[in-house]
């Protein structure tokens, strides 16, 4: 994890993870928790989990097709936390501010992606939200209002309704969470998710060969 000022680049962690994580391992060894390289500009500020690398400050770069789930958090000063399938990570951003930045990111806001689903797809209540229209979405798991709402992204995951109304979501890479709702409600919502990227899909296929065939004439 790269921090640039207080601000998580991910892409700079996907170019550089085994060089960094043979800096962590070393770190373990060492017991040293804050290490600065580059004349300060890079920052690792981790703690050991169960086996994970919990790093903080991270903002809405690492909302991208590898996020698997966001969900808030309520002690300390730290408002969510985000899983990937390269680690789990802490922001002071709460959870509607990371989605909404990300949006951002793709020329909209996260009312704006909301209110295209209601409109386009139907879904009026527990609406899901496409990020980047053909790649990265994400759906509640209850009423996005509610502060125990956690946002479920676009990959595949297995669910197990060990208790009435309360479910275990467990991802391929053995990341899990355990959400306050039925194991119908979550099936639903993904088939709703992934119903809706297939549209905004074939709409954005359907679309390229008219913008071929409609693009004015050039002066070659």
């Amino acid at each position: 994890m790269v921090l640039f000022n207080g601000k998580c680049k991910g892409t700079y962690l996907r170019k550089k993870t085994s060089e960094y994580k043979t800096i962590l391992l070393k770190l373990i060894i060492q017991s040293i928790y804050t290490i600065q390289l580059s004349d300060n500009l890079v920052e690792f500020n981790y703690r050991r989990r169960k086996g994970e690398f919990i790093l903080r400050n991270c903002d809405s770069n690492l909302i991208d097709n590898q996020a698997l789930l966001l969900e808030p958090v309520f002690t300390g000063k730290y408002k969510s936390k985000i899983v990937t399938t390269h680690g789990t990570y802490y922001s002071k951003m709460t959870v509607h501010e990371l989605l909404n930045n990300a949006c951002i990111r793709y020329a909209s806001t996260m009312e704006g992606r909301m209110q295209a689903t209601r409109i386009f797809m139907k879904y009026p209540n527990k609406t899901p939200i496409l990020i980047e229209p053909t790649e990265i979405g994400a759906f509640p798991t209850m009423s996005y209002q509610r502060q125990d709402c956690v946002w479920l992204f676009n990959h595949p995951f297995v669910v197990e309704e060990f208790e009435k109304g309360k479910c275990l979501v467990t991802f391929p890479n053995g990341m899990s969470i355990t959400v306050h709702v039925s194991k119908h409600i979550l099936l639903k919502q993904q088939q709703r998710l992934h119903f809706t990227l297939d549209t905004y899909r074939f709409i954005h296929r359907q679309k390229k060969p008219y913008i071929r065939r409609d693009s004015p004439p050039t002066d070659e």
